[in-house]
């Protein structure tokens, strides 16, 4: 604990210097002066946490310095020496918040204790300090990644969230470069915290170079990542960072994982579509193999190479299995084949990558862990088992077409006789769970839908976002709690599943136009 002294006497000075050292080794002594001009040049250059001052001095006395530096903002502590037992000098102390005051000659005792008393406060308020910054630290992180992760889950739709976010940004500043990468453990449908705690840990030294890392479990064992930088981004060396990650936590961990990587992206407009990137590169896992780093740029240089089956053929054979048209998908496989076969320079590599990449196209709509449930689907396309076996066009073609039925059959098992309505299952869900965290990743896992396709279906059988729905139908909760209650403003920020009371109250007012306590005194608005 650092103590400055302030007396006209320097045999005074030396005196207490000497008390210090004798009765109080917790403190050091960091400065002495002489008169209350030098006291305050001292005080706000050293910024003691006690200060011992005379009152009698010449040039400006104790008590006119202890009110300067008060008005000021100083926040050390004051005990008053003087030899001069008046009340008025204490009555005059104590209306500048000085707590004690001791009579010379000082009885070491006293002062001891005087100190040691204020030290006790000063430690007391240090540690509520600390309790309260690590208490709002940890709010902010917790809005923070609520906010991204309502920004990944918007996808190529998170310019229009971000526009309703106004400036409350908790991360980055507008002309930033982003890129986002999604890894995923490959094998496993959860993630033990240890495993986490690695690859975080990992994330954090691997790509401490750029500006800031943001990194959160996305669904199941997948881990979203959000790289910000305010220099150049370099996708390349971006791609060699996180295969060195996943080579250590491979190492470390005894696991595989596999890595998607987006683009770079100019401003946080870009970051949902950078995310979108990162995981369609990561479905190519299916084509590429477990435990690689495939970038976006990359595999849309390869799949776009030359005789690609036509998007048309995709597109029905993807509304067959979605319609559990096995009949249909038969057909449709059979005329891609038929088109596959008219042209001769078709290597047995080329035909092989086209029935993969017919086999990733037409079940896109379906999350991986959905298919990891059946066994031998889960072999078969996650692991490729098998495609390496077939040497002909109609090996390959029956093969995928067992497949496709399979899948179709699988869906066939896990569906009612009458089709249920998701969407509608997802809003009574949501209008259950609202007060929760429940992000679009987590609702594709609960009802096995893909988090992407999930988003463009919501859009379409509610003419809104999913994002947009979930605000409106909190911020109507909130008003009828403000309406039919007596609850603080942060005890319904968290009713409402918020955990930031001043991000709510902005979300608030730009829906309603009026912040919370104006909404309650007048919710007709007149």
């Amino acid at each position: 604990m650092n103590i400055a002294l302030i007396d006209d006497e320097p045999g005074i000075l030396e005196g207490l210097k000497l008390i210090v050292k004798r009765n109080l080794p917790e403190c050091k002594v960091i400065g002495t002066a002489h008169n209350g001009v030098d006291g305050i040049r001292l005080i706000r250059e050293k910024k003691p946490d006690i200060v011992l001052t005379d009152i009698r001095m010449p040039q400006a006395d104790g008590l006119e310095m202890i009110g300067a530096l008060k008005a000021g903002g100083c926040t050390a502590r004051f005990i008053i020496l003087s030899g001069y037992a008046d009340f008025e000098y204490a009555k005059k102390g104590m209306q500048l918040g000085v707590q004690f005051y001791v009579t010379k000659p000082v009885e070491e005792e006293d002062l001891q204790r005087s100190v040691r008393s204020l030290i006790a406060e000063i430690l007391g308020e240090r540690a509520r300090l600390r309790q309260m910054n690590e208490l709002k630290e940890e709010i902010r992180s917790r809005t923070a990644e609520q906010m991204l992760r309502d920004i990944l889950d918007a996808g190529s739709d998170s310019p229009a969230y971000l526009q309703e976010l106004g400036g409350d940004y908790p991360f980055g500043r507008p002309g930033f470069r982003y890129l986002c990468a999604l890894i995923e453990f490959d094998g496993l449908t959860e993630l033990r915290p240890d495993k986490l705690q690695l690859l975080y840990g990992t994330l954090d030294s691997g790509l401490k170079a750029y500006k800031a890392v943001y990194r959160l479990r996305y669904v199941g064992s997948q881990v979203a990542v959000v790289v910000c930088h305010d220099k150049e981004l370099d996708e390349a060396r971006m791609v060699r960072s996180l295969e060195a990650v996943k080579n250590t936590v491979t190492l470390a961990a005894g696991l595989t994982l596999s890595v998607g990587v987006g683009s770079v992206c100019m401003g946080r407009d870009g970051i949902g579509k950078s995310f979108d990137e990162a995981r369609q590169a990561l479905s190519c896992k299916v084509l590429k193999g477990c435990g690689t780093v495939l970038s976006y740029s990359a595999t849309v240089r390869s799949g776009g190479s030359r005789n690609a089956v036509p998007e048309q053929h995709i597109a029905r054979l993807e509304a067959c299995v979605d319609n559990e048209d096995t009949a249909g998908s038969v057909q449709v496989i059979r005329e891609i084949f038929e088109s596959l076969a008219a042209d001769s320079s078709l290597s047995l590599a080329d035909l092989q990558y086209q029935c993969l990449n017919i086999l990733l196209s037409s079940v896109r709509k379906m999350p991986f862990h959905q298919l990891q449930q059946n066994d031998t689907l889960g072999r078969t396309i996650l692991s490729l088992e098998g495609i390496s076996r077939f040497r002909t066009l109609e090996q390959l073609r029956d093969w995928l077409t067992e497949i496709i039925g399979r899948i179709i059959e699988f869906k066939s098992v896990r569906n009612t006789a009458k089709k249920k309505d998701h969407i509608a299952e997802i809003k009574e869900y949501v209008s259950e769970h609202y007060h929760e965290s429940i992000s679009l990743a987590e609702l594709s896992g609960r009802f096995y839908i893909n988090p992407y396709y999930l988003s463009q279906l919501f859009k379409q059988k509610t003419g809104d976002t999913y994002l947009n729905y979930l605000i409106n139908l909190r911020m109507g909760k909130a008003k009828e709690l403000l309406e039919k209650t007596d609850l603080k403003v942060y005890e319904i920020c968290q009713r409402v599943g918020y955990s930031d009371t001043n991000h709510f109250a902005r979300l608030f007012e730009r829906h309603t136009g009026r912040k919370p306590t104006e909404y309650r005194k007048n919710p007709a608005g007149r």
